[in-house]
């Protein structure tokens, strides 16, 4: 399912060319909010491992949205009361970065700079992470895995949002309160991104749901580049895919490559093969299903045949689930940098992302995808 979200962008030079409207110089005032995308986004960036409802079909948000093109949630937005609003907001103001970012900037690897900042592990190899100053900081480390690596500070809320506000100049300062510093202890600059998303509601039936995208810089004397834009991007990939991995039960593997730490050759990871259960689309997958409202299992797989279980083959609804997984080209090469280099961080696959065959599947090019288990057959069960 797909809404409408006005867009506004300040100091962006060039226009990124999926943004560009009628000319290279004018950008799209309007652009489309894949749901399902954006629950994939809520759902890494929220949970540590399993929602309450991982379906992106049955998006926790969507109930509260009015049936319309656009964006705009029922009476005064979710939540009860002001701190309830201002945690969700949040969060879906996370999620909205995280979205625009991926399908319009190039970006597909997330990492929360606090967490980054904090860690004071020995694979910190290339580079430093400081905060320069008390206060809050940008919330994310991004990179597109060519060694590029951006800031980006996430904001949602109800109230106006203007690039003239005060609001916006104090999300500004918040990229001098960090600084990264290149192996030789020199402070160098990193590309950032502010995004905030004012959510439209009935109770403001004239405001409209519009994200508001601006590019600013942190300081230092050269641009982030060479042996530190590499170390630092691939510390991004490995929190990444360390948190994805939780999400698909593998622990050990995502240990060892969030901390950098080399996998044993005897140590099995064990593994459920999966392909859509469509003949026209042979793509592989490693993961499993989450499911509600039962402990029963859902399928068994007998000398290669699934089959679907239910105790109560006339009610339905009950025995559903929801399939999350990684493409197994981007999986076996995470082992392969687990028991192996981390240089082979630089040799990521890269992986196209599933479209149009159902509003619920939604697949990144990091090689993540949710979707409905009933869209999933399991193959194997292998061994790495």
């Amino acid at each position: 399912m797909k809404k409408k979200l006005q867009l506004a962008l300040n100091k962006y030079k060039p226009i990124p060319p999926k943004l560009q409207g009628e000319s290279e110089e004018s950008p799209k005032t309007i652009i489309d909010l894949d749901l399902a995308a954006l629950y994939h986004h809520f759902y890494l960036d929220t949970y540590g491992t399993q929602p309450p409802n991982p379906d992106p079909a049955q998006f926790e948000h969507m109930r509260f949205l009015v049936p319309d093109d656009e964006l705009r949630f029922q009476g005064e937005g979710v939540g009860a009361s002001t701190n309830a609003k201002r945690a969700k907001s949040s969060e879906m103001g996370q999620a909205f970065c995280r979205w625009f970012l991926h399908e319009h900037l190039g970006i597909k690897y997330f990492a929360h700079l606090d967490r980054l900042i904090d860690d004071t592990s020995e694979n910190l190899h290339g580079f430093t992470l400081e905060r320069t100053a008390p206060g809050d900081m940008p919330d994310y480390l991004c990179s597109d895995g060519a060694g590029s690596v951006v800031l980006a500070e996430a904001k949602g809320r109800y109230t106006s949002v203007g690039f003239n506000t005060k609001q916006f100049g104090d999300w500004r300062k918040q990229f001098t309160r960090v600084r990264v510093l290149d192996s030789k202890g020199e402070a160098v600059w990193v590309k950032g991104h502010i995004v905030a998303t004012r959510f439209a509601t009935e109770s403001t039936p004239k405001v409209q749901t519009k994200l508001f995208a601006e590019d600013p810089i942190t300081e230092g004397r050269k641009p982030l580049s060479g042996e530190t834009a590499r170390s630092l991007s691939g510390q991004i990939i490995c929190s990444h895919y360390g948190n994805a991995l939780m999400k698909i039960d593998q622990p050990l593997l995502a240990l060892a490559i969030r901390r950098s730490r080399r996998l044993e050759s005897q140590s099995r990871i064990p593994v459920t093969l999966w392909k859509f259960a469509f003949d026209d689309q042979q793509r592989y997958f490693v993961g499993g299903y989450y499911a509600n409202d039962t402990n029963e299992p859902l399928i068994d797989l007998e000398n290669g045949q699934a089959t679907h279980r239910s105790r109560d083959p006339f009610r339905l609804g009950v025995h559903s689930g929801t399939f999350v997984g990684v493409e197994l080209s981007v999986f076996e090469h995470l082992v392969k940098v687990a028991r192996g280099d981390a240089r082979l961080l630089d040799g990521l696959p890269e992986v196209e992302p599933i479209r149009e065959i159902y509003s619920g599947i939604s697949m990144l090019r990091d090689g993540s995808i949710v979707g409905p288990l009933s869209m999933f057959i399991p193959v194997s069960l292998n061994n790495y």
